[in-house]
């Protein structure tokens, strides 16, 4: 019900209440009056009566008793009279009562009232004394009836005055209720609007009553609003120009860092086989600490890039058909040597039935791989168990342990990022605490979600579900980058971001081709840059905003190499199209695009060096034209 009938119906049952108050109030005081007069005529009337018979009857004059009875009889209110002796013998009567025998009325010695139709009867009974001498009784009938009716007229009368004002009161409730109602109304809507941050005007500011003071008040937290929301799209452009950075940022800082980190973990991994044995066995291990925080650094900087990559929703599944079971009997071969040299009993069951799956063979085993390590760290010479189960439309993984365990306040906020139980955590295990944030979100791009149990000192376990054909995950649908090779900016036509580049690399040619190579696996392409950049200019790329940047500023590129895995096929064949230059492609799964002359070789993974070689060889032109 709305605020104005509330009001409505309330005002009307208060205006009820007191109109009911004040009639019945009335009523019962005009009705005790009408009944004192009559009680008071009655008694007056027996009391002369009485009086009068007290000479007739002692003298037994019977003529006069008569004449005392027909006189009496006739005042309008006194219907019958019957005179007795002290025998109980009738001496004088006057009886015109028709709705009761006379005999019937001399059995009844008492007083009694009547009601008949429409009329009420009183009968008196009162016996006659002359001081302690008895000298007889009498019974008087008067007729109340002129008063009972005036009774129930004056209830009919109220009932219709009550139902009279109940009308009026409502009529006039709805009018005062409905313009009050009006102005609460219209400043309720007003309210509405600037709740939904719609510019409206206020009402009634020039009023001086409290509903003045109230849209005075409107106004003025509408003022406030308004300055609030401006503060809030700044706030909110500078987060988003804040963040935007961060990502270029971490963009730059992959790019710098990981192609030199690759090559002193590569070269350090080179020279610690000590192949000419001419280093000692102190500059031998040297290497192996240089190689070890080589990989550390590495492994960080990669997790740092895959929750920058999640939070912005940049991470595409590369979907295959796999052989679950394949993938994690590889991923138990890996850790078991680990387990043996740490004394940990690893315990390992797969379902034998649980087939194949379409979904992303490095996601899966990045999320198993950080769950088993970090179950190494806090386990040792404990027990750790890899189970695979199959639940028919996805697949569980549980990896449990009986480490140092969780406490249960430390649950919640176990997969934030860089959080650890606690800060001893860190010291004593070592980590980052990005490993199970990167758990959680891989999980939910792979169609399940992870579920922990734990207890302190007795062992945690994750369970891990996952979709069995990632395709046909139900989850908010990503656009995916698209490039647009004939704008000149190379604009990233992106959900979140525009106009986003990476530094240009310039190409002095000093040598026979000049070479782009597209490629996100700086360690299986490191021997074939060496060996290139011999005989040929080369620069490296590790995506294909900064491959058409380095392609657009060095028109002097004739050749690309691209790996296949760092580009989806529309882009892939939009600048296969658009570019006039050769192209040779790396491959990892089956390769599904468009014959093209510009496609000179196609290559599967792992590719030889020599057959890219070779085929560098035989382009006898290499600024033939197109």
């Amino acid at each position: 019900m709305s605020f104005r009938y509330r009001f409505i119906l309330s005002f009307v049952l208060l205006e009820i209440f007191f109109i009911l108050l004040i009639v019945t109030v009335n009523f019962i005081t005009i009705n005790n009056s009408s009944e004192k007069l009559i009680q008071e005529k009655i008694e007056s009337n027996i009391s002369f009566f009485d009086k009068m018979t007290h000479i007739p009857l002692s003298i037994y004059d019977l003529a006069s008793l008569d004449d005392l009875t027909n006189e009496t009889t006739d005042l309008e209110y006194i219907n019958s009279i019957v005179i007795l002796d002290n025998q109980n013998r009738v001496v004088s009567q006057s009886y015109n009562f028709k709705h009761l025998k006379q005999e019937e009325l001399l059995l009844t010695k008492k007083n009694q009232i009547l009601k008949k139709l429409d009329n009420t009867f009183v009968i008196r009974y009162q016996k006659i004394k002359n001081k302690d001498t008895p000298l007889g009784s009498f019974y008087i009938i008067f007729d109340t009836s002129d008063n009972s009716r005036f009774i129930n007229d004056n209830k009919r009368n109220t009932a219709f005055l009550i139902l009279f004002e109940i009308i009026i009161s409502t009529f006039l409730s709805y009018i005062i209720g409905n313009r009050l109602t009006n102005v609460l109304t219209k400043l309720s809507e007003v309210a509405a609007d600037i709740g939904e941050n719609k510019e409206t005007e206020i009402p009634f500011q020039n009023r001086k009553d409290e509903l003045g003071i109230l849209s005075k008040s409107m106004n003025q937290m509408q003022i406030d609003l308004k300055q609030r929301n401006e503060k809030l799209k700044k706030s909110t452009k500078e987060l988003i120009s804040a963040n935007k950075s961060k990502d270029d940022f971490l963009a730059n800082m992959s790019h710098e860092l990981k192609t030199p980190l690759n090559s002193i973990n590569v070269i350090s991994s080179v020279m610690m086989k000590n192949t000419k044995n001419i280093l000692d066995e102190d500059q031998v291990k040297n290497l192996s600490i240089i190689n070890n925080c080589g990989n550390d650094l590495l492994f960080l900087i990669n997790d740092v890039l895959d929750v920058s990559k999640l939070e912005a929703g940049k991470i595409q599944l590369v979907n295959e058909t796999l052989n679950f079971k394949t993938i994690m009997d590889n991923i138990y071969e890996m850790f078991n040597p680990q387990m043996e040299i740490k004394d940990i009993k690893f315990i390992y069951s797969c379902d034998n039935d649980i087939g194949f799956v379409f979904s992303d063979e490095q996601r899966i085993k990045q999320v198993v791989k950080n769950l088993l390590s970090n179950a190494v760290k806090f386990a040792p010479n404990g027990i750790i168990k890899l189970l695979v189960e199959n639940n028919q439309e996805n697949i569980k993984v549980i990896v449990e342990d009986n480490g140092i365990g969780i406490p249960a306040n430390k649950l919640v906020n176990i997969f934030d990022r860089f959080k650890q139980v606690d800060e001893s955590t860190t010291r004593n295990y070592g980590g980052t605490g990005l490993g199970l944030t990167i758990c959680k979100e891989l999980t939910h791009l792979l169609g399940g979600e992870i579920i922990v149990k734990s207890k302190e000192n007795e062992g945690t376990s994750f369970s891990v579900t996952i979709a069995r054909n990632s395709n046909n995950i139900n989850k908010e649908p990503k656009i995916e980058t698209q490039i647009d090779i004939n704008n000149s900016n190379n604009k990233v036509i992106s959900p979140n971001e525009q106009n986003k580049t990476l530094p240009k690399a310039v190409i002095t040619p000093t040598s026979s081709h000049r070479i782009l190579i597209l490629n996100n696996d700086p360690v299986s392409f490191f021997k074939l840059v060496i060996d290139l950049k011999k005989e040929h200019t080369v620069i490296q790329s590790n995506n294909t905003i900064s491959f058409l940047d380095d392609y657009k500023n060095n028109k002097e590129v004739n050749l690309a190499i691209i790996d296949t895995s760092c580009i989806d096929k529309i882009n892939l064949e939009k600048i296969i199209l658009k570019l006039p230059i050769k192209f040779i492609l790396i491959y990892s799964m089956k390769l599904d695009i468009l014959e093209n002359e510009k496609i000179i070789h196609k290559i599967k993974k792992p590719f030889k060096l020599d057959e890219i070689i070779l085929t560098l060889n035989q382009i006898k032109d290499p600024y033939e034209q197109i």
